[in-house]
């Protein structure tokens, strides 16, 4: 079950420490004595001193000072959770095959992802999932519960799902299986429509959107949809990388608000040689992170066409800190869109809103109401 495709700096994921002003390291003994006097007395007069564990202890103190935030995306992992990180962002891991996240304090599925067992349980973008295996969920933190829902192939997992539409909620026994995420599907619609299904931004993305692309392009698609439905995100630096295939040199791809209020622009080093390409983009709920970015980048300076339902609203970035075998991840920045939409909260409202309907009904993709209404759209350009 991958979960942690969230936007975060590659580069910043090989990093080991941070350097910042000394005077904010440190807290006066007065801030500190609170904590001092609670270890002390908690080491003196525990009934069972047997029980406490140092490095347990001060691991959940540093998750406490992270909770203080009140922001889902800052955590500490410790090594079997970044183990399971580390699996997700390779693009093959064991589990259900879903993305969630924490959405106004409630488990929530962000997108299950094609072709798995999470997707063949019915499970959809929205979902909240209020137990694992009969265990509340309410203020379990986000890295616990995919711990509890990731597992070894063929065993079993009981997830308690409410819907907004269903009056109770429902048990979704669910077969864990070896998930293995193709980044990029393609294929040729109705003669000349090129369609590709970008399903995440991961290492392999480009090359295999450019694979895609050539191989539609010499069987004579002449338009085009990128489906970015269900496409959680990823790595921030593949995400711009992709929006250079379209934008010249000079464009802005994004907007990153600081931590001190001032706003920096990435642009476009090109080539941008994908910019006059006759093209439609197809989003949903379950679009997050570094699809809105790329989306967004897309329609404010192409004026490219987004088609489906609102996006998700995942636009802040993660910088990702080694910690002795753990690792610290916290929120950075904010994205904007290049023509200054924060994405975070708010996500992407398409230009032409269409529902989707249920899978079980659609036989192909023109079938799909979402893909038919891109291929009226775009044959129209």
């Amino acid at each position: 079950m991958a979960l942690f495709f969230l936007l975060f700096n590659f580069n910043s994921y090989r990093q080991n420490f941070i350097l910042a002003d000394q005077k904010d390291l440190y807290f006066s003994n007065k801030e500190m004595r609170i904590f001092y006097r609670t270890w002390e007395i908690m080491n003196k007069f525990f009934v069972e001193p047997e029980k406490i564990d140092k490095e347990k202890a001060i691991l959940e103190a540093s998750r406490g000072l992270l909770k203080s935030l009140n922001d889902p995306y800052s955590e500490i992992y410790d090594e079997n959770q970044t183990k399971i990180f580390e699996e997700d962002m390779s693009g093959s891991f064991g589990g259900v095959g879903m993305e969630i996240g924490i959405r106004n304090g409630v488990l929530t599925v962000i997108s299950p992802l094609e072709g798995t067992p999470a997707e063949r349980a019915g499970i959809k973008p929205g979902d909240k999932i209020l137990k694992i295996n009969g265990e509340d969920t309410s203020n379990m933190p986000l890295d616990v519960a995919v711990t509890k829902i990731r597992g070894k192939a063929g065993t079993k997992v009981i997830l308690t799902i409410y819907r907004d539409e269903w009056l109770e909620p429902k048990d979704l026994e669910i077969i864990r299986e070896e998930i293995k995420i193709p980044a990029v599907k393609y294929k040729l619609l109705s003669g000349n429509i090129g369609y590709i299904k970008v399903n995440n931004f991961n290492l392999t993305t480009y090359n295999e959107f450019i694979k895609a692309y050539k191989n539609l392009q010499k069987g004579g698609a002449k338009y085009w949809i990128l489906d970015l439905r269900n496409n959680p995100g990823g790595f921030l630096e593949v995400a711009i990388q992709m929006s250079e295939m379209f934008l010249p040199r000079g464009q802005v791809i994004l907007q990153e608000l600081k931590r001190d209020k001032t706003i920096s622009k990435i642009k476009s080093e090109g080539p941008g040689n994908l910019s006059n390409l006759k093209m439609v983009i197809l989003i949903n709920e379950g679009s997050a992170s570094a699809s809105e970015i790329f989306a967004g980048a897309l329609r404010d300076n192409l004026g490219v066409k987004i088609i489906g339902s609102k996006s998700y609203g995942k636009g802040s970035v993660q910088q990702v800190f080694r910690l002795d075998g753990k690792m610290l991840k916290i929120t950075i920045a904010y994205w904007l869109t290049p023509n200054g939409t924060k994405l975070e909260g708010n996500g992407l409202k398409p230009d032409i809103e269409v529902k989707e309907i249920e899978k079980e009904k659609i036989k192909n993709e023109l079938d799909d109401p979402v893909i038919k209404k891109g291929i009226e759209v775009v044959r129209g350009l």
